[in-house]
This record gives structure tokens, C-alpha cells and sequence, in this order.
């Protein structure tokens, strides 16, 4: 678990995929959370908005993570994650992060996520 909350390492196409839709309705949850409790309990305590702030920050933060990981699998840094800021570079970058396949083998950042026992034993 604690492999989800560092940067170091890498991650697959589909896992990529599977944790960024996972932490946007995370986040999406947690964007709604102070609406839904004044609905249901008829007021707007500032404690409900506190904890959707919590997790908003929480699940941003292990987007940015994820995405740092999706990087490796590519053999690029994760400064390449600044390019987020330019518009039309963060189109091409968003989409080659899940349309390019990993590094094949093991890279300056880890072992291969397809064939981890592979990549230790020829080590």
C-alpha cells in the first residue's frame, strides 16, 4: 500500500488508467460532499467542508503521484509533468501517457512492471 503514496517506481497503462478514474470519483465525491450533507442534514457545518478540502488535496496529490509513476514507465522524469501548464502540450502529453506503452525491460527507475520476476532474476 505504501507503494501507492510514493513516487518511486512504475506503472502500467492499465493501472494508470484504473487509479486516475478511481481518483477523480474520488474527488469528484469529495467535491460534493458539502452539498450532499446540506441536503441531508439541512445545514452547512464548516466540518463537512474541511474534510471534502481533505480529500480534494488528498486525491490531487495521488493523481500527481501517478502521474510521476506513469513517467518512469516511460523513462522520463517527472519535471515532464510541468508541461501540464501549456495548453496544447498537456494534450499531447495526457494522451501519450496512456496510448504509449512503458519502457520494455528495466530502466533507470525500476524494473519492468510486466515482468517483474523476469527483471530480478536476470539481475
Amino acid at each position: 500500500m505504501r507503494h501507492f503514496f510514493t513516487t518511486t517506481g512504475r506503472l502500467r497503462r492499465r493501472a494508470y488508467f484504473g487509479r486516475i478514474v478511481a481518483l477523480y470519483l474520488l474527488a469528484f465525491a469529495c467535491y460534493s460532499l458539502p452539498d450532499v450533507a446540506a441536503l441531508q442534514f439541512g445545514n452547512t457545518a464548516p466540518h463537512w467542508q474541511h474534510l471534502a478540502l481533505g480529500g480534494l488535496l488528498l486525491s490531487h496529490y495521488l493523481i500527481f503521484v501517478q502521474c510521476v509513476k506513469r513517467l518512469h514507465d516511460l523513462d522520463l522524469r517527472g519535471w515532464w509533468l510541468l508541461l501540464f501548464l501549456v495548453p496544447v502540450a498537456s494534450l499531447v502529453l495526457g494522451g501519450g501517457m496512456q496510448l504509449v506503452s512503458g519502457t520494455a525491460g528495466p530502466n533507470r527507475f525500476g524494473v519492468d512492471p510486466r515482468q517483474p520476476m523476469l527483471a530480478t532474476s536476470v539481475a
